[in-house]
């Protein structure tokens, strides 16, 4: 069982018999593919979700917000430590099973998690409603009908748990900046003040506050001092790598279950070369067409950074361009749509 689930049980008295299985929705999509110009709405991220302070944290297309002092769990992480934080956010399943590597949850200790939606004996998903503009299904314990979270159908993902600031954060539950950029309908168009930067046989425009940077080194604007690579970007920047050495590694103490929640930043690195990429990715087999171009976004990493692998006429080998996924998520979009063969 998952933290989160584990967490929106502790307070049930779990008789088998007593409980029924919750009604299934089958999960759509928002996100299409390619991108088109009709006048479709483009679904938004309501940043006044996010409470003064907090940190929004995005999980592919769904993001919450937490305080700064909880920690975060990546796919895959050990939850050993976490006991010891007022809250825990998890995004996907971690190694442990219990908060604190077999300490029973604390009441204390606030635990909320984000995956794929999945039936759960014992939840009800009750009737449909709307928070923050997105259509969801409260998750309700059958036997209690407390609420311990949302399913949103059209993101195919649910938001889960218990503690002291759990319906806070379901509060905050909002589409992530992916789901905008990647969202189908019309083309934003690019301010007269953004200049176009060329690079590695792409053209493509950006901020103009936003400083411009060349370096050999593959993955440059991801690299954090004793930062988690693929997360977020480090720099508000345009990076220029030719990719032609491996990315700075710097050894620090262990993370694991350590991680504050990161502050997404907007910014945008082309990588000449895939070859040293600091982090391994896998790519959509369903691609966007953009002014000539073939653009696949990487499926992982899902955070704030969109990675895109990007074919350009005339050159033998793909671009790797990563665009920071912050606020609304329209700075990322247009620089995404701005995209063309220098």
């Amino acid at each position: 069982m998952r933290i989160g689930r584990a967490l929106a049980f502790a307070t049930v008295a779990w008789v088998a018999t007593a409980c029924t299985t919750g009604q299934y929705f089958p999960a759509t999509t928002e996100i299409g593919f390619p991108p088109t110009t009709s006048a479709a709405p483009i679904p938004a991220v309501v940043t006044s979700a996010t409470p003064s302070g907090w940190v929004p944290v995005a999980y592919g297309n769904i993001q919450v917000s937490v305080p700064t002092s909880f920690s975060v769990l990546y796919p895959g992480w050990n939850a050993c430590g976490t006991a010891s934080f007022p809250g825990v956010l998890e995004l996907g399943l971690p190694v442990m099973t219990k908060v604190g590597c077999g300490a029973a949850p604390q009441p204390s200790v606030t635990v909320v998690e984000i995956a794929p939606y999945r039936p759960t004996w014992g939840l009800d998903a009750g009737p449909p409603t709307v928070l923050n503009g997105l259509n969801v299904h409260p998750l309700v314990v059958h036997i209690t009908g407390k609420v311990v979270g949302y399913y949103a159908p059209a993101l195919g993902m649910e938001v889960i748990g218990n503690g002291p600031l759990a319906q806070r954060i379901f509060r905050s539950l909002t589409r992530s900046p992916r789901a905008v950029v990647l969202a189908p309908g019309s083309a934003p168009s690019v301010p007269s003040g953004w200049p176009t930067v060329m690079f590695q046989g792409l053209a493509f425009n950006a901020l103009a506050s936003w400083p411009v940077t060349r370096t050999p080194m593959a993955g440059a604007a991801f690299a954090q001092t004793c930062g988690v690579f693929g997360m977020t970007l480090g720099t508000v920047e345009v990076a220029l790598s030719t990719g032609l050495q491996p990315p700075l590694v710097v050894h620090c103490p262990s993370r694991v279950g350590q991680s504050r929640p990161q502050r997404p930043r907007d910014g945008v690195e082309v990588d000449g070369s895939p070859v040293w990429f600091p982090i391994a990715l896998s790519f959509s087999e369903q691609c966007l067409h953009l002014h000539g171009l073939t653009a696949c976004p990487a499926t992982t990493p899902d955070y704030s950074i969109l990675v895109l692998k990007v074919t350009v006429p005339g050159r033998s080998t793909a671009v790797i361009v990563s665009i920071g996924l912050a606020g609304s998520g329209m700075v990322a979009r247009t620089i995404l749509y701005s995209l063309r063969a220098a």
